[in-house]
């Protein structure tokens, strides 16, 4: 009974580790201990089979509540801990300096010198210049806006 047990009670816990951190925090005790109690009482009354059913039981229900918790878990209302929020971020800065090298580099350049025939090199290194300057006030903008976000949530809540 002692290794089975033990066993089991290893798989449950790396399973509830499945879970959003939220969804852990606050019931991952009482589920590892709700499974600890059910599979002691099985395996003490020799009851295998029960065992193994509440097994396939348990893994059912993983199976459903884990993809339900994260689907929540995404779809609840966006505040700056929500991991799309994250992946926005992530993403914000490489998409600005595509963005600047793409469009906004050869547009500024085109307003600069006025649609004057200029040759293609020089072309390339003033719209160059322009990109590199915009994607450097995006980055700086960036990093501003995430050392200001904690700052802000203070305001927002007062």
């Amino acid at each position: 009974m002692g290794p089975t047990l033990h066993y089991s009670d290893r798989v449950y816990k790396a399973l509830v580790s499945l879970y959003p951190v939220r969804f852990r925090l606050r019931f991952a005790p009482e589920m590892s201990q709700v499974f600890y109690d059910c599979c002691r009482d099985a395996l003490e009354k020799g009851q295998v089979s029960v065992f193994v059913v509440f097994w396939f039981h348990a893994i059912r229900d993983f199976s459903v509540s884990i993809l339900r918790e994260r689907r929540r878990e995404l779809m609840g209302p966006l505040d700056f801990e929500h991991p799309v929020i994250g992946i926005i971020d992530l993403m914000l800065i490489p998409s600005m300096i595509t963005a600047n090298l793409i469009a906004l580099g050869p547009i500024v350049t085109l307003f600069v010198l006025g649609g004057v025939q200029i040759p293609a090199d020089e072309f390339a290194m003033t719209s160059g210049f322009f990109s590199f300057v915009i994607g450097c006030l995006t980055v700086l903008a960036s990093i501003v806006i995430n050392r200001l976000r904690p700052t802000v949530r203070l305001w927002v809540k007062l």
